[in-house]
């Protein structure tokens, strides 16, 4: 599933982050909240769903009492008890997922959004359609991935928490 695809996406950024730059940044996965597909446990964090906000809730405390201090929220409904969670610590950012989710982490005078994860539909859309006008659609599941300009991550001043010297690193591994 593509929540999967966006955990492995994350913890290859991590990885990346740590080996290029130096960087200490530590994935943290809850046993109890292990993923399993297919009879694999695939590690993250999951909910089993993404409507139930009050386990979302529970999950970010957790990981905010284990010391996270940035969440990659990938769980629809579900993320948004994660929200919650990171605005009631009030030191924890967090990567939205899919849109811009900058305005759904405000939290008084601040926000809790450092970036937001995107999918590009429009663009994906948009390509389908001029595939089926030319009469080259073909039916079928298809991955999408960066080069395909299919997903990307907020980087306009004031709906991201991210340095310009993060954003150039960002772009260049992107």
């Amino acid at each position: 599933p593509s929540n999967v695809n966006y955990q492995y996406g994350f913890e290859a950024g991590v990885n990346y982050a740590n080996t290029k730059y130096g960087t200490t940044a530590e994935c943290v996965e809850l046993s109890s909240y292990a993923g399993v597909y297919n009879d694999a446990n695939i590690g993250g964090n999951y909910t089993g769903n993404f409507s139930d906000e009050a386990t979302g809730k529970v999950i970010g405390e957790a990981l905010i009492k284990e010391g996270c201090d940035v969440i990659f929220v990938a769980a629809g409904a579900s993320g948004n008890g994660v929200f919650t969670a990171a605005k009631e610590a009030g030191n924890v950012k967090v990567i939205g997922c899919d849109v811009d989710q900058y305005d759904d982490g405000a939290n008084g005078d601040s926000n809790i959004i450092l970036t937001s994860a995107i999918k590009n539909m429009h663009l994906t859309v948009y390509n389908a359609l001029c595939d089926i006008a030319a009469g080259n659609f073909k039916g079928g599941n298809v991955t999408l991935h960066a080069d395909t300009d299919a997903t990307g991550y907020v980087s306009e001043e004031g709906r991201c928490q991210l340095s310009a010297e993060t954003i150039d690193k960002i772009n260049a591994a992107f």
